[in-house]
């Protein structure tokens, strides 16, 4: 959650001079804990790093690797606006 939660600040927040919100839901159920973020800055898929995801270089996009290495099940949305990241671990 920290990393996507830095990434969203880091790259998001700054890309415009709109005002941000980001909100974050931890729902612990069955075992698993299923993680929310879903922010109102410019569209973002983190899927969309696929490729540099299979990279060589260990360092690119590293806090996404870590992310989906980690998790069972990634899902991205965007609806009416909000990026929308479900991330099941």
């Amino acid at each position: 959650m920290e990393e996507m939660a830095a990434n969203i600040v880091e790259h998001g927040f700054t890309r415009d001079s709109r005002s941000h919100s980001i909100d974050i839901r931890v729902i612990a159920i069955d075992g698993k804990l299923i993680l929310r973020l879903r922010d109102n800055c410019a569209e973002f898929d983190p899927s969309s790093r696929a490729s540099a995801m299979k990279s060589d270089d260990a360092g690119k996009n590293i806090g996404i690797k870590l992310v989906y290495n980690i998790a069972e099940t990634v899902d991205y949305q965007n609806l009416l606006g909000m990026n929308v990241l479900t991330i099941t671990v």
